[in-house]
């Protein structure tokens, strides 16, 4: 009798259990999520036409498979639960391409995806020919590495071949002089649930790049530092570990209080620092507002006449700020979001140094226009 009372126990609270899944199930259907907030993409939805060449060549199916996946109830709590026991229970090093060590969150790329690779260098090398090649100013290119040369320098993961990329960017541009910023940077200098570097950890950089540049004398180097707490990085919600939000530590003085951010795209003027962007998606766009074509930073302090035309990606935000002192003027063009041919109606090139800055995880992909 005690056995009987106990199996229909479980029947029946294994079938309340079904039963709970397939209402929510149907509450998806009439009501999908469009995007997924921790992992910051759109959601699969349903296919839109069903028919029969789409299920004989499995192209519907493939569809219904991702959008089951996607719409699945409490998936981010599935999710976690899933990480943690690879991570944490099995001890597997990467959980979806992630890996993590001494609490930083990273990508692991074995290997550059090589058609991405030349197709990036193949429009840099436009625009130098375009832009660039009789300008009269000076020309540097300089690469920033991402979390995973660190974690497979240090900890042994695969990882891409760094210097053959650096060789083909000097053999690509050889005409500009190339600034080797990988001995100035350390894992430590990153966010740890972000790709980005962090602002207050950038002073050799800034220091390598202001001596080259030839500004170093116009850099006091003195800054107070504010912060902003709590910033979830790119990977706090992609890895399903749930880690410590970052702390955005930015850099501020007198000069940069007063310097102004022209937005070319609405034709607005701005600080240098965005505190509505901090609450937005993505916290790093508090720096120059985030991912944006052509901005034009003017110090009215500025005892130069010197120009800089910075072409950079999205660690170009957080950086730019900091050579402010040493230029009249910064143009930060994103050739992301902007045809490169469009530039000379807005940008005199003439007599301007300029500065390629760029992450490898941009250059390894097809991002460029």
């Amino acid at each position: 009798m005690e056995n009987r009372v106990k199996n229909i126990t479980l029947t029946v609270a294994f079938g309340l259990f079904l039963g709970l899944f397939a209402v929510l199930c149907v509450i998806k259907f009439f009501a999908p999520e469009e995007s997924s907030v921790a992992e910051r993409r759109p959601l699969a939805q349903l296919p839109e036409e069903i028919t029969w060449e789409g299920i004989l060549d499995k192209s519907v199916i493939e569809e219904f498979e991702d959008y089951s996946v996607d719409q699945f109830p409490f998936r981010e709590f599935f999710r976690s639960i899933k990480a943690h026991f690879q991570m944490d229970v099995l001890q597997i090093k990467e959980n979806n391409g992630l890996a993590v060590e001494k609490g930083t969150i990273a990508v692991v790329t074995p290997k550059f995806h090589e058609e991405s690779v030349d197709y990036s260098l193949g429009r840099l090398a436009y625009v130098y020919e375009k832009l660039l090649k009789d300008n009269g100013g000076e020309k540097f290119v300089a690469i920033i590495p991402d979390k995973n040369y660190f974690f497979g320098r240090d900890y042994g993961y695969p990882a891409p071949d760094y210097e053959a990329l650096i060789d083909r960017v000097q053999e690509t541009l050889p005409e500009m002089q190339y600034i080797d910023l990988f001995p100035e940077l350390t894992l430590e200098d990153y966010y740890l649930t972000d790709t980005h570097w962090s602002q207050d950890k950038l002073g050799k950089v800034v220091d390598k790049l202001a001596t080259q540049l030839g500004i170093r004398g116009e850099l006091s180097g003195e800054y107070e530092k504010q912060q902003l707490y709590p910033f979830y990085g790119v990977y706090y919600g992609q890895s399903g570990l749930n880690p410590q939000p970052d702390t955005i530590t930015y850099l501020t003085n007198e000069t940069l209080e007063n310097c102004t951010v022209y937005d070319y795209e609405n034709a607005k003027t701005h600080g240098i620092y965005d505190f509505e962007k901090f609450g937005g998606k993505d916290g790093y766009e508090f720096f120059l507002s985030g991912t944006k074509a052509l901005l034009r930073i003017d110090n009215p302090g500025a005892t130069t006449e010197k120009e800089l035309i910075l072409f950079r990606d999205s660690f170009g935000s957080s950086l730019a700020p900091l050579l402010a002192e040493g230029y009249k003027s910064i143009y930060v063009v994103d050739i992301r979001y902007v045809v490169p041919d469009y530039l000379e109606q807005f940008i005199d090139f003439q007599g301007k140094d300029v500065l390629y800055l760029y992450s490898t995880l941009i250059l390894n992909a097809r991002a460029f226009r």
